[in-house]
């Protein structure tokens, strides 16, 4: 009973895949745990879409792999271009996009002159849409964590991670302020301006009271009035007269 155990665990991890005619895709490997499931390049990307996204190297594409079911029945194989390049893979490349709408071929478009086409007179189609699938292939070490990291992050210091990015959350990070913090720092800029206010308007009325002194007040020239200058303490200046002609005399005893 062991026995047929260890066999039935090693031929599910084990499984080969194909291409289309037949042969073997030794370098493809299993896109999930079913029986008959999807298979790409084991450093490209697995899509739920049963197609791959080729990033071991350029061109970076979708592309149609192999499947663990050697006679391609099985609708987990990949849906198109089973019928082009059937000993390998086939790249899927975006003809048009009109509309919100894109359309593809099986291999590289091409020009007939007036417009651009699909090779070999294939027809274009359109694909559904897919996410990419971690555990296999080039993410075989990667799950999708997404879901966990905010309660990660919620702890106190921890990694944080996501499909692709590590972060790290520390109780280190900036500390915002308190509310009394909040209150205090409110109150005393306010006392602050309080102040600048209490300064800045004597100071302000002092000014215009100068001015208007400087034009009407009772020691102005233009009203006839005498005028003195400062008497230093302690001591007295004789005032000034002025003249006819505007030109100020002192008067002595």
């Amino acid at each position: 009973m062991k026995l047929t155990t260890l066999f039935l665990v090693v031929g599910a991890t084990a499984r080969t895949c194909y291409f289309p005619d037949g042969s073997t895709a030794a370098e493809n490997v299993p896109c999930s745990d079913e029986t008959y499931s999807a298979c790409c390049g084991k450093n490209d990307i697995c899509m739920s879409n049963n197609l791959c996204m080729d990033v071991a190297e350029q061109p970076y594409v979708l592309s149609r792999g192999g499947c663990t079911d050697a006679n391609w029945e099985s609708s987990n194989c990949p849906p198109v271009c089973q019928d082009v390049n059937t000993s390998g893979g086939c790249s899927i490349i975006n003809l048009l996009y009109v509309k919100g709408v894109a359309t593809y071929c099986c291999g590289t478009p091409i020009s007939n002159g007036s417009e651009v086409i699909c090779p070999n007179s294939e027809s274009s189609f359109e694909l559904t849409s897919g996410d990419m699938v971690y555990g296999y292939a080039a993410l075989a070490d990667l799950t999708n964590t997404s879901a966990t990291s905010t309660t990660a992050a919620s702890s106190g210091s921890s990694a944080t991670a996501t499909a692709c990015v590590a972060t790290s959350t520390s109780n280190s990070s900036t500390t915002l302020p308190s509310e009394s913090e909040k209150s205090r720092s409110s109150s005393s800029a306010a006392h602050d301006a309080a102040i600048g206010a209490g300064v800045g308007v004597p100071l302000g009325v002092i000014a215009c009271a100068a001015v208007l002194w400087a034009i009407l007040g009772p020691d102005n020239a233009m009203f006839g009035h005498q005028y003195y200058a400062q008497v230093p303490e302690g001591k007295l200046v004789q005032p000034a007269e002025l003249g006819l002609n505007g030109v100020t005399h002192e008067l002595h005893p």
